[in-house]
């Protein structure tokens, strides 16, 4: 599968660029769809989300598409899934997120969809693709609720993604604080901040952008 893992979404030209190469497609005839389940079980202000969704709609695709698949019947989400070129998965809550993914059972139809699409994440979305942090490590890190401690990943990579690098948002997300804590890994983790962001296409990882990033080991 062709992954884009972003921390914020189309922050640059270089990852739009990037997005556009994957799919083989300029965006003028991308059909996009945007998952935005994650964000449910926030009650705080969510105009990030808002500004997600202009980045892809203010690059004018052929169709642009929301969906939120939680409690939705099988055959009514995957009919968005199969319509999209891109399936882009908001951030939010990753926990909440991958219990919903589970229920749906959506990596099965992503695993056999996998030579047809791209999947690009935000945030959660990113995380909720590979590996889960360590328990107790999410909520140092970030700051929310021990729940995010006990989510399950799709596995498509074998690393733990770490989003907002040096995020003025996320103070405990540092090179500086992420050095302290790599006993704690039991994977090895990729951090990039939310101008950078991680292509893996054929199994071959490659960072999008100049800015900053971290690789343990």
């Amino acid at each position: 599968m062709k992954l884009l893992l972003t921390s914020a979404g189309i922050t640059t030209d270089l990852i739009a660029e990037e997005l556009m190469r994957l799919v083989g497609k300029p965006f003028s005839e991308m059909k996009i769809l945007f998952v935005t389940t994650a964000a449910n079980t926030s009650i705080e202000d969510k105009s990030w989300l808002t500004e997600n969704i202009f980045e892809f709609t203010s690059r004018k695709p052929a169709s642009f598409d929301l969906l939120d698949i939680a409690g939705l019947p099988e055959a009514l989400w995957k009919k968005h899934f199969e319509a999209a070129d891109v399936i882009c998965v908001g951030g939010g809550d990753e926990a909440y997120l991958s219990r919903i993914f589970a229920e749906q059972e959506v990596k099965d139809f992503l695993t056999n969809s996998q030579d047809e699409k791209v999947y690009m994440g935000i945030s959660a979305g990113s995380i909720v693709a590979g590996i889960f942090l360590p328990k107790g490590l999410n909520t140092e890190l970030y700051g929310e609720g021990c729940e995010a401690d006990y989510g399950v990943g799709m596995c498509f990579y074998d690393f733990i993604f770490i989003p907002h690098l040096n995020s003025p948002y996320f103070p405990g997300v540092t090179a500086k604080i992420l050095e302290t804590k790599v006993d704690r890994f039991k994977s090895k983790f990729i951090a990039v901040d939310d101008c950078t962001a991680v292509c893996i296409s054929d199994d071959v990882i490659t960072f999008i952008g100049d800015g900053e990033k971290m690789q343990y080991p």
